[in-house]
């Protein structure tokens, strides 16, 4: 009796091409959305991270039973594969589970949008602020900032507390997302110099400071102070002279 032949694969596998095309996408949608939530502080629409998460569903079924058909004779390896597996899409895809259960959750408890209209509440972040707690207190401004988006309270106080930690990266982009919700001239300014400051000094990005500067010009072109934000933005783009003590606000 001959002994069972052993099935090998050899050359174009199209299910195998397939498989590894599907995480070319898989790989930079996730490291996107990833980035915009720790870079940006962007949400992302509730119903675009529902179909991102049904196709990343579909694709791990796929993933899942390939690898099973491949490995149905190495227990060990096809376990290990579909842990990994899982391990990526938790990494890439979990912040969007979390942020969808949580919408969820506040629309079933205030539907209809009516949490946008109750005034946010500051108690918890500021007494850890006093508390000298400023990473807990920047993540209680933080979640403030997700549930009232329009709010430039909470962005501002998110920022002053990552700056106080050292974390400029972090609050130059609270900063920012405070600076567009800012209507008055004098308050953007503030914003605007603060930002200056940690782009110039702390993150050594010059041109991120001519952006920001270029910003307040473009936005409040009759400014009180217009003429000498004018001048910091030439002088960081070495075209004239600069007279900071002028910008400073009273």
């Amino acid at each position: 009796m001959e002994p069972p032949q052993t099935r090998i694969i050899v050359g174009f596998d199209p299910p195998w091409v397939v498989m590894g095309l599907l995480f070319i996408p898989y790989l930079v949608w996730g490291v996107y959305l990833l980035r915009q939530r720790l870079d940006e502080r962007s949400d992302t629409r509730p119903l675009v991270e529902a179909l991102t998460l049904a196709a990343v569903a579909v694709f791990l079924g796929f993933q899942i039973h390939m690898l099973q058909v491949w490995m149905q004779h190495t227990p060990v390896q096809l376990v290990l594969s579909i842990i990994a597996l899982a391990v990526s899409a938790v990494a890439l895809y979990g912040h969007l589970a979390v942020s969808l259960v949580t919408h969820l959750f506040v629309e079933m408890m205030l539907p209809s949008g009516r949490h946008d209209a109750a005034e946010p509440r500051y108690g918890e972040a500021e007494s850890l602020e006093r508390t000298g707690d400023f990473a807990g207190a920047a993540r209680a401004y933080q979640a403030i900032e997700a549930a009232y988006p329009k709010e430039a309270r909470p962005p501002l106080r998110a920022g002053d507390n990552l700056a106080k930690l050292g974390r400029y990266e972090e609050a130059a982009a609270e900063f920012e997302r405070a600076n567009r919700l800012l209507t008055q001239p004098e308050q953007s300014l503030r914003v605007t110099l603060r930002l200056v400051e940690i782009y110039t000094n702390r993150l050594q990005r010059p041109e991120s400071a001519q952006r920001v500067l270029a910003y307040y010009v473009a936005r409040h072109p009759n400014a009180e102070r217009i003429d000498v934000v004018r001048q910091r933005l030439d002088r960081l783009r070495g075209e004239g002279p600069d007279s900071d003590a002028a910008l400073l606000p009273d």
